[in-house]
């Protein structure tokens, strides 16, 4: 959350004439409802199948933007790094604290966290998640970098443009 895994691939998609995918945006307008309700009615397990059944009807070559959670969940990661290139990008606690403190009331996931228990939610979050997102094909360190140049190594390792 606030790495800018949709805006990035939304240019890169751009950037490489192909169609772009963001599974939340997909399921929300599947299931007529937002994440967090999704979340608070159906609970997070159903959330999470909704996920993986989009993840392999997924056939075509296109730019997917995936939830945070996505890769953690029914052996998604090793899905994903089956069928295409897998890019992880990597944000210290630090720079995500300070893109997402300001986000509170946007994120229904972290809208009930003050300052410090974000802080610590988000260093929870990277520790857990870290095993699993390191499988990815790449890994590129967003930290303090513009769009531009987060595009730029994309394509240094994709070998395009």
């Amino acid at each position: 959350m606030g790495v800018g895994k949709s805006t990035i691939a939304k240019q890169l998609a751009k950037q490489l004439n192909i169609s772009f995918l963001d599974t939340d945006q997909k399921i929300e307008n599947q299931e007529r409802d937002s994440i967090s309700n999704i979340f608070k009615i159906n609970g997070e397990i159903y959330f999470r199948k909704l996920e993986t059944k989009l993840l392999y009807q997924l056939n075509n070559k296109q730019v997917i933007a995936c939830g945070g959670g996505m890769p953690l969940f029914n052996n998604n990661m090793e899905y994903l790094i089956k069928t295409g290139v897998s890019i992880y990008l990597k944000a210290s606690s630090d720079y995500l604290f300070s893109r997402l403190k300001s986000e509170r009331k946007e994120r229904p996931l972290i809208s009930k966290f003050n300052k410090h228990e974000l802080k610590q939610f988000i260093c929870d979050q990277l520790s857990e998640r870290e095993i699993i997102y390191r499988k990815a094909t790449y890994k590129i360190n967003v930290d303090d970098k513009t769009n531009k140049e987060i595009l730029g190594e994309i394509h240094s390792l994709l070998g395009t443009i």
